[in-house]
């Protein structure tokens, strides 16, 4: 009895030659079928690895509440404008009570017409709220109370919806490419 080999398998010559066809098929399929795993495995990780959610929605904050805003400056020459909010996954905790937050980022606006962004977090962009300064240049421009305080722990410029804030105003700037 002899022995062909298909690729590294050994099957009997004595055989009819449609089972060895077949069995060399089952070979072939293997290998064919490892490839389709491997490729199912990297577009998985790959998805498993990539954004977790959509980008977060550009908030306009109201009109209305930008003179009260713009009331915290420590300058009284600077200005705001262009301010966007974005809805944060945290709450804010005043006194044991639950209140949503939005981080709110607008233009600080120099004299000389220099800009400036900073992010506040607040928990209204329809009616006043509570306002903390987040970013550096919320901190040193306004009055606003800091985040850090019992009621905003952990809340930074890293956290989720601060950078996308800025971003809102970056984009909606005045000739910003859309």
């Amino acid at each position: 009895m002899a022995i062909h080999s298909s690729r590294n398998m050994a099957i009997p010559s004595s055989l009819p030659s449609s089972i060895v066809d077949r069995l060399s098929a089952v070979g072939r399929t293997a290998g064919i079928g490892g490839r389709i795993s491997v490729v199912g495995l990297g577009m998985i990780l790959g998805a498993a690895c990539g954004p977790k959610a959509a980008p977060k929605a550009c908030l306009q904050f109201s009109p209305d509440l930008m003179p009260a805003f713009t009331g915290g400056l420590v300058r009284k020459d600077f200005r705001m404008a262009n301010a966007w909010a974005v809805k944060s996954d945290q709450m804010i905790d005043s006194s044991g009570v639950k209140f949503p937050a939005y981080f709110l980022s607008a233009d600080i606006i120099a004299p000389s017409g220099e800009a400036a962004v900073g992010t506040w977090l607040t928990t209204e962009v329809t009616k006043p709220g509570l306002i903390y300064s987040v970013s550096p240049q919320a901190k040193k421009y306004s009055s606003w109370a800091q985040v850090g305080a019992p009621s905003t722990p952990g809340i930074t410029m890293e956290t989720p919806g601060a950078k996308e804030s800025v971003g809102c105003v970056v984009n909606n700037r005045a000739g910003a490419p859309k």
